[in-house]
């Protein structure tokens, strides 16, 4: 799944530029206006993301070529990215208030705490429930239901997968933000002008959470393709490579 994940990006460079241009643009907005609009782009374009990486590989076409192949169910795909997203946040919800509430390590390392639970708990979900998200694109066996009984059928082995799509970037992430603070400031504006080093690891970093999702993507989708029987049409846009 590795190799899929990286002959997607590679067939698709103009989309993954996209997204970190625009992920540490929002950075660099919310640090210079003082607002938060990390949160709602970083969303968008997660879900834009997933949507064009799955029905790449349902297609086997690079994105351009899927996206005219048959039209995309944005709305329906967003909800549905909402609805997971949120579900998360819920479950995750009552650690966070215990962690903001007592006076111990907890409160001291909550950052670190808060980063546990949310790989935990988004792991859980979109193993349990992530196939849902492809079967808006394909259109069999759509509902809740169905992604569930197909998420406890591989549940170990998708979400040790889910879980390394997710934690590689986010802990190199975090590495990467530790030794930029020891040496220098990691705001990405420093004294009113862009903090260039800051800004070019913060591309990096972006590029990295971009393949990472990928890699989650092409693994839900794998596993609803396996459990639908479903053979992706041969084309010559995109190499499958299925190990």
């Amino acid at each position: 799944m590795l190799r899929q994940t990286l002959s997607i990006a590679r067939n698709n460079p103009a989309f993954y530029v996209i997204f970190v241009l625009c992920s540490v643009g929002a950075s660099i907005f919310d640090e210079y206006s003082g607002k938060s609009a990390t949160a709602g782009v970083t969303f968008f374009l997660s879900s834009m993301l997933a949507m064009n990486v799955q029905s790449s590989v349902l297609r086997n076409l690079n994105f351009t070529a899927a996206a005219k192949a048959g039209k995309l169910p944005i709305g329906g795909y967003m909800l549905r990215s909402l609805a997971l997203t949120l579900l998360a946040f819920l479950v995750m919800l009552p650690a966070l208030v215990f962690l903001l509430s007592s006076d111990g390590a907890g409160k001291t390392y909550f950052g670190l705490w808060a980063m546990l639970a949310f790989l935990a708990v988004f792991t859980i979900i979109f193993s349990l429930a992530g196939t849902w998200l492809p079967a808006k694109l394909h259109g069999t066996n759509t509902s809740i239901g169905g992604a569930l009984r197909r998420g406890l059928a591989r549940f170990p082995s998708t979400a040790s997968l889910v879980f390394l799509g997710l934690a590689v970037p986010l802990v190199a992430a975090v590495i990467v933000l530790v030794l930029t603070t020891n040496v220098g400031s990691a705001d990405l504006i420093a004294n009113g002008r862009l903090n260039i080093p800051a800004v070019a690891i913060s591309l990096g970093s972006n590029l990295l959470q971009a393949i990472g999702w990928t890699y989650v993507s092409v693994v839900l989708v794998r596993r609803y393709m396996e459990a639908e029987h479903i053979e992706p049409p041969p084309g010559t846009e995109l190499l499958t490579a299925l190990t």
